[in-house]
């Protein structure tokens, strides 16, 4: 026997192992529960299904510039995926710019951008799991309330977009990167479940996303055990939506996989993605193909590669070339039959097109290879890949999304007469600063700016003799430049505070008209904290 034919018989003979043993999986070969309707939140008529993309606001733009723009035609996506969190810096992108080396989030831009849908990815994941015991109410009494506010928040800017919205709570909740606790994320899912509906935010979907991950892993995050699903599932009256992540097809072993010990492989990527869809059948949930792209493939340089780290260089592994037909052959042409085969339940898919090896956190150098090699999976890398792309999503079953886009601005929750920083924009970009957590700032978030001729920008301020700012810094020769409506109207500088949390308020001596915009420059200096200003929005 081969070392190929061995390696498939290890894996053949485990996945038909798990499948027996998985009271989910024993369904998948049958028809349990196809024929019983659908019912969920945002769920496209007619059996049709949505194909979103994303994943990241750079990735978008150049997506339309590149795309859309230059073809009029070509099928515009029926919705966007974007990311943000509550953990650290909550509701990151939202209101500023941001980028954590995946690519900037900013929703405003995007929103801007792009008409239909919107699917955001929540992280809910810190070492001490303090968002889902917030979320679930076991954490302190002033814990739980800061996390619960600004879910308030979080749901009431989604709601105020006018769009549908799908919300991946906790995404890839199985996936051990994550180490979410099952019972803690069940309780905050259910919690955050509540609350859209509290707040009467009926366009706002809950997505249920497993990682759905074939290799072994140690419980609970091994998803061929027996019960896996039901350990993490919240319940049929929490969730709108089942997602899942598909990265690897049929032929995952050929590149993607080729390296790796078939011993650490629980199954074939195919079994577990069944064995999950069998469970959404059973509830009767739609499914939504959340995160989906070729990893390993590099469109551009028409090469494949392993997608795990080489153990002698800790970087990516040799790359073969392959042709856009191999490359289509292996991993778009199954995707596609996937979603055909499963229209049943499958009803939503979202394709990420971004070169990852040009964003910190995915690029796979020696030494440097945390996250695995991804290569390039933007379609327009390559014109036979672009075509037949462009002639799947002409299919009647996809829903296209609208070339016209209605104006979005971003809610601001300042309290009457202020403006708080973390609501404001930064022009510049998300390398130039950030909204943090900071309990000993007002609202409990401070806004940091970072970088020499960086802008904070204050829209819709009231009218005043005067400008207070409440600031903090740790450097010295911090001077900032104020601009109101655009215009330098006063220089000033800051005196070092010794401590990001030794707050401090100086008068700028600056008239501000009815419904100003307001904008600090930082001049000189490192870093400066800014809490608020008054008089704020009007």
């Amino acid at each position: 026997m081969s070392r190929r034919s061995a390696r498939w018989a290890t894996i053949l003979a485990v996945t038909a192992t798990v499948l027996a043993l998985t009271p989910s999986a024993q369904a998948a070969s049958g028809d349990a529960g196809r024929h019983r309707p659908l019912a969920a939140r945002n769920l496209p008529s007619g059996d049709r299904v949505l194909f979103y993309l994303g994943q990241d606001s750079t990735t978008l733009a150049d997506y339309k510039a590149s795309v859309l723009d230059r073809d009029r035609d070509f099928p515009v996506p029926a919705g966007v995926t974007l990311y943000t969190n509550l953990v650290g810096a909550p509701m990151s992108g939202m209101f500023q710019p941001t980028d954590y080396g995946a690519g900037e989030n900013d929703f405003p831009a995007t929103i801007n951008s792009y008409g239909g849908g919107l699917a955001v990815g929540l992280f809910l994941s810190d070492p001490a799991q303090t968002p889902l015991k917030a979320l679930a109410g076991t954490a302190d009494t002033a814990t739980t309330a800061r996390y619960r506010r600004w879910l308030d928040e979080f749901i009431t800017y989604l709601d105020r977009t006018d769009r549908e919205v799908f919300l991946r709570i906790g995404y890839e909740f199985d996936g051990a990167w994550n180490a979410y606790e099952p019972e803690l994320y069940k309780q905050a899912y259910r919690y955050i479940a509540r609350r859209i509906d509290q707040l009467h935010a009926r366009r706002i979907a809950t997505v249920w996303q497993t990682a759905a991950w074939p290799r072994v892993e140690a419980e609970p995050y091994a998803s061929t055990a027996a019960g896996h699903w039901d350990q993490w599932y919240p319940g049929d009256e929490y969730v709108d939506w089942a997602g899942l992540s598909h990265f690897y097809g049929t032929a995952f072993d050929r590149y993607q996989w080729g390296c790796e010990d078939p011993g650490k492989i629980a199954a074939t990527p195919a079994a577990v993605q069944d064995s999950f869809l069998a469970f959404a059948r059973r509830h009767r949930k739609p499914v939504f193909v959340s995160e989906s792209a070729p990893q390993g493939f590099d469109l551009g340089k028409l090469t494949a590669g392993c997608i795990f780290v080489d153990p002698a260089t800790g970087g990516p592994r040799a790359t073969v070339p392959v042709t856009a037909e191999q490359i289509w052959d292996t991993w778009y042409a199954p995707y596609f039959r996937f979603i055909e085969r499963n229209r049943d339940i499958v009803r939503g898919v979202a394709y990420i097109n971004t070169n990852w090896s040009s964003q910190s956190m995915w690029n796979c150098q020696p030494g440097a290879c945390a996250n695995g090699y991804w290569g390039d999976s933007r379609v327009q890398a390559n014109p036979t890949v672009l075509a037949r792309f462009r002639a799947e999503l002409s299919k009647r079953i996809y829903v296209q999304g609208p070339r016209r886009v209605a104006a979005f601005e971003p809610p601001d929750f300042s309290g009457a007469g202020r403006s708080e920083a973390e609501y404001a924009d930064l022009p510049q970009g998300g390398t130039t600063g950030i909204a943090i957590a900071d309990t000993t700032a007002s609202n409990d978030r401070t806004a940091l700016v970072y970088a020499n001729g960086a802008s904070m920008q204050f829209d819709h301020v009231a009218r005043g003799g005067g400008i207070d700012l409440r600031y903090a810094t740790v450097t010295d020769n911090v001077n900032l430049t104020v601009l109101v409506n655009g215009v330098e109207r006063h220089r000033l500088a800051l005196p070092n505070r010794g401590s990001a949390t030794a707050w401090a308020t100086v008068t700028i001596p600056v008239a501000v008209p009815r419904d100003a915009t307001v904008t600090l420059r930082l001049d000189s200096g490192d870093v400066v904290w800014i809490d608020y200003i008054t008089p704020g929005q009007r």
